[in-house]
């Protein structure tokens, strides 16, 4: 086998998101309600988890531009099972977060790993690929905080035990269907030529700057979805299963979202244009969900940030693939998972902090307005970068 294949890809993809999700949502739940933990000693928590999955992802781009792709993700894989069979036993106050933190560090490594095979996959354009993986991403994500809805209590071992099986059978996905050798990356429409000429119009580091930048101002915010909007439910007199309908119906609009631009590519054709609309869906939302404490709001504030994040999230590892060249693709991938958990790192910590001094209200407030900004600031970048891209 010499190339890489989207379907096994997409499955453990699949898989590794919906383990992912089974932890990153439960950690500030278990933290704070179960071992008793303040919102800011929790957000530290999830900080230095976030800061291992920086490294991980930064540290194995690097390594995937230069070694076998195969034998770095079986390893990563095996790493996670590891982990999570010593998470079963190890599950109190400091080794909860210590284990945690391991786990940052290997996830990142594999969520780079999926980055990078979804750029080698060759006879489809990088667009259709990223939009394929992301759908299958969040079907992962509604599926693992599904889970947790209905398995854990008190006790955090049946999660790890749950995640163990996940990793074991992406494993043996990679085993069975995966390229053993190293595989080089496929030409693109986007030749390095037509780079060159590009970069000489409009430099690629102001393009990569205000991108990473951008990336780590959303996730920032989009965390707080994942980690302090579950103890504000619980707060409010909502159940838990409120939480997990809130990413079931994530789950759809994406579905639909990416369907819709699936069917209608030219509806918003420009990769630029896609960053600009979900940008602006995603900063309405936090004023939305806080415009009152009825459920509807809430809905669709879940609704509008969805939508925006559907657009959004898979245009940009594409823009960054179309505008690297191929001796740092890989890095570049890296680079964009890293800044991503750069704003997951910072989120959680943020988000505690001004909740155990405000309100959650103030927060999203922030959060807006801290989306507003960047959504400007990609606008007017973008409108140079949109006619350079046309040369």
């Amino acid at each position: 086998m010499k190339r890489v294949r989207l379907r096994p890809l997409m499955i453990v993809a699949f898989l590794n998101e919906t383990a992912y999700s089974m932890m990153w949502p439960l950690a500030t739940i278990y933290l704070n309600t179960i071992l008793h933990k303040s919102l800011t000693v929790t957000g530290t928590a999830l900080f230095c988890f976030s800061v291992a999955n920086v490294v991980g992802s930064v540290l194995m781009g690097k390594l995937y531009d230069r070694y076998n792709q195969f034998l770095l993700t079986i390893t990563g894989m095996i790493s996670c099972v590891l982990i999570c069979l010593v998470g079963i036993w190890l599950d109190g106050w400091p080794a909860y977060p210590i284990i945690l933190t391991i786990f940052g560090f290997t996830s990142g490594w594999l969520t780079t790993a999926i980055n990078v095979y979804g750029t080698l996959i060759s006879g489809q354009s990088t667009t259709q690929v990223f939009n394929k993986i992301y759908l299958v991403l969040n079907v992962g994500l509604v599926v693992g905080t599904m889970i947790i809805s209905e398995i854990f209590q008190k006790s955090i071992a049946p999660i790890f035990i749950f995640a163990t099986g996940i990793y074991a059978f992406s494993l043996i996905m990679l085993l069975c269907f995966f390229p053993r050798q190293r595989v080089k990356y496929p030409d693109r429409p986007v030749s390095r030529a037509k780079i060159e000429r590009r970069q000489q119009k409009g430099p690629a580091p102001s393009l990569f700057t205000v991108s990473f930048l951008t990336l780590v101002v959303v996730w920032m915010m989009y965390s707080q979805w994942e980690s302090n909007f579950s103890v504000y439910l619980l707060d409010m007199g909502f159940k838990l299963r409120v939480y997990s309908i809130l990413w079931a119906l994530n789950g759809a609009v994406i579905i639909i979202v990416q369907s819709l631009l699936t069917r209608f590519p030219k509806m918003i054709a420009n990769l630029f244009d896609r960053v600009n609309v979900g940008l602006s869906f995603l900063a309405i939302s936090y004023f939305i969900t806080v415009a009152s404490h009825q459920v509807i709001y809430i809905y669709l504030g879940m609704i509008l940030l969805t939508i925006g994040e559907a657009i959004y999230v898979p245009s940009v590892p594409v823009i960054i693939d179309n505008w690297s060249a191929p001796q740092i693709k890989g890095r570049n991938q890296g680079l964009v998972s890293g800044f991503s958990s750069i704003g997951r790192a910072l989120g959680p910590l943020f988000g505690g902090f001004i909740i155990d001094h405000s309100s959650f209200r103030v927060l999203f407030i922030i959060a807006g307005i801290a989306m507003l900004i960047v959504t400007i600031l990609n606008y007017l970048n973008n409108l140079h970068y949109k006619k350079v891209q046309s040369l």
